[in-house]
């Protein structure tokens, strides 16, 4: 994996301007891992997926990240930091997660894998009211059996399946990253789910819509074509920029 350069984070920015933040975090990556197929990545676990994100992120823009959330008591604005480092969670078990793993809940034996982006992908397409959750965990078992017979895993019962969800939450705990938080006026405590995704696709954003205006700014003060603008380091844009503002 390698970090972007300004020409190419706008490229991915562009591709991804009316994809879903699923594909977006796909494009990103997808250009930011060039020794990887592009499927490769789109069958990376959430976590593995995640962690390289939480990668990428520091490098472009550095370890500190800065939010904001709603007190879901009181409506206060709750603006909190982090360091990514904090952010990375250790799996307790990796052990056969590549070739899959096994599970014995009651009298069913099921093989499984980790769920990936393809799969929640596949889930938020499907048009059926069913559970999106229960529909990724049978997107996921490999093979099922009862009493040491084969079994249509759409027929195993909830129990089995919320069995199943505990074990890929153990074995792939960075696809979850939440932080607990304390509201300053009214003291109350509550978790947020964070997703790098979407944080880092804002970020982006951010920074595309800065950089191209800072190109506009440039082209039309020296006359440079926008690959040499952005070809310059970020300081020297900068400086640029301050000597057009004068």
């Amino acid at each position: 994996m390698k970090t972007l350069g300004a020409a190419e984070l706008l490229d991915v920015w562009e591709k991804g301007l009316d994809q879903s933040i699923l594909h977006r975090a796909l494009i990103l990556l997808t250009a930011a891992c060039p020794e990887m197929d592009p499927a490769a990545v789109a069958e990376l676990n959430i976590g593995e997926r995640d962690t390289r994100l939480l990668q990428l992120r520091e490098w472009m823009f550095g370890s500190r990240l800065v939010n904001t959330a709603a007190c879901p008591h009181c409506a206060e604005h709750v603006e909190w930091e982090s360091d990514i480092a904090d952010l990375y969670v250790q799996s307790s078990d990796l052990s056969s997660t590549a070739e899959g793993s096994s599970l014995q809940t009651g009298k069913y034996q099921l093989r499984f894998r980790l769920p990936n982006s393809i799969d929640i992908a596949a889930v938020l397409d499907e048009s059926k009211t069913g559970s999106k959750a229960e529909d990724l965990l049978k997107r996921c078992i490999v093979s099922a059996e009862c009493a040491g017979k084969a079994f249509d895993k759409n027929r195993l019962p909830k129990r089995a399946l919320e069995t199943l969800g505990r074990q890929i939450e153990k074995l792939d705990p960075q696809a979850e990253i939440r932080i607990e938080l304390t509201c300053p006026e009214c003291s109350h405590r509550w978790e947020i789910l964070f997703d790098i995704a979407s944080f880092l696709w804002s970020e982006i954003n951010s920074w595309a819509e800065q950089t191209l205006s800072t190109v506009h700014r440039l082209a039309g003060a020296y006359g440079w074509p926008e690959r040499e603008i952005l070809n310059l380091s970020p300081v020297r844009r900068q400086l640029y920029l301050g000597m057009v503002n004068r």
